[in-house]
């Protein structure tokens, strides 16, 4: 065994040389070029290796600068019933109660996330000639691609549209507005004031309106528990490519080169958007006088067609408790978005891949 073990090393060495000449004579790994790529999805590095005279392998990653641009949420109550002197008066209500001015929107800053590694191969099918070139490939990375965040300036206002649910919350269940412990561990309850649990009900939850679901219930974001709003688009983590390119040398002697890309990136579906602690709401109708709170019967007649209640099981019973909102997709789980949120799904909604022209300048290391 040893004297075979040292017999294949000795061949191995042998062979070494011929393997590399072999390789240097059919173009194959035999030089490296390295460049800096910049495109629609975003700078990055890459690392070009021939495989022959017709095939080239490039691999690399990209990553997107940051950049922000901002949209917003319009805050509205949803009884829908209510008038503008009546919403405002709602409004002057809880600056009075939180100390908080409340804003009529909520301003969101959206960035993207997104970072890719990628894999592409170069095919030269002209004989005799190196400029042309017909890519394939994929790009691969996290399937979130951006991010939109409240701005700190809307943090207050998310505050008090906590405040305010929880106080509605509270006046549809039938509970006291405030639970205490004194000194002596005595548990106190303070009750509503008269007739201001019935104003609640009938201004409704408060929140971010999204648009309606295909039943034509409304779709409501309400504020994280840490009074944020938050939202994400995401696409497939494995984005396949398909592209034209052009080659061509900067430097006489052929060191120094340009490559120009132009080629489609496919999403793998169209990307969704999506975001947290929506609430279900459904019409009441005007046939319908009494609704069911915890345990407890209300006669609400004043209840306006209009008025939305949160819905959240299969049979349309008004129910409150053990209730945790959902996240949904503003592409394919709603419609009638309005303001600027509503155009970029819009154009979201259009594209299933991402047209792409990149440059890459690069210089052979060896």
């Amino acid at each position: 065994m040893k004297h075979t073990s040292s017999f294949l090393l000795a061949l191995f060495l042998v062979a070494l040389p011929t393997q590399t000449l072999v390789a240097q004579e059919r173009n194959i790994l035999n030089h490296m070029d390295l460049g800096v790529a910049f495109s629609a999805a975003g700078i990055g590095a890459d690392i070009t290796m021939p495989v022959g005279d017709y095939v080239r392998l490039r691999t690399g990653f990209t990553c997107m600068p940051h950049f922000t641009l901002t949209s917003n949420f319009g805050v509205e109550m949803n009884g829908t019933s209510l008038n503008d002197s009546q919403r405002r008066r709602m409004k002057e209500m809880m600056r009075n109660f939180t100390g908080t001015e409340m804003q009529d929107n909520v301003d969101m800053d959206m960035q993207p996330t997104w970072n890719n590694f990628k894999f592409l191969v170069d095919f030269m099918p002209i004989p005799g000639n190196r400029h042309w070139s017909v890519t394939a490939g994929f790009y691969a990375g996290p399937s979130r691609i951006g991010k939109a965040v409240n701005t700190e300036d809307a943090t207050p206002t998310l505050a008090a549209v906590n405040m305010y649910n929880s106080l509605y919350m509270k006046a549809c269940k039938g509970e006291s507005m405030l639970e205490y412990e004194d000194s002596r561990g005595t548990m106190h309850e303070a009750s509503f004031p008269p007739g201001f649990d019935e104003r609640l009900i009938t201004a409704g939850m408060m929140g971010m309106p999204l648009g309606h679901f295909a039943d034509g219930d409304k779709a409501m974001m309400v504020p994280n528990r840490n009074s944020a709003a938050k939202a994400t688009m995401e696409v497939s983590k494995f984005r396949p490519y398909l592209g034209l390119g052009y080659n061509t040398a900067l430097s006489p002697d052929g060191k120094w080169k340009l490559s120009v890309d132009a080629g489609v990136m496919f999403w793998g579906g169209k990307p969704k958007v999506y975001v947290d602690n929506v609430y279900r709401l459904k019409s009441v109708g005007k046939d319908m006088s009494y609704y069911y709170y915890d345990t407890t019967w209300m006669q609400i007649e004043w209840v306006d067609e209009d008025t939305f209640f949160p819905v959240f099981d299969e049979n349309g019973e008004v129910i409150y408790e053990d209730v945790q909102p959902q996240r949904i997709d503003l592409t394919r789980d709603v419609s009638d978005i309005r303001g600027k949120v509503g155009d970029m799904v819009k154009t979201v909604k259009k594209f299933s891949c991402l047209p792409m022209v990149g440059i890459t300048i690069s210089h052979t290391l060896f």
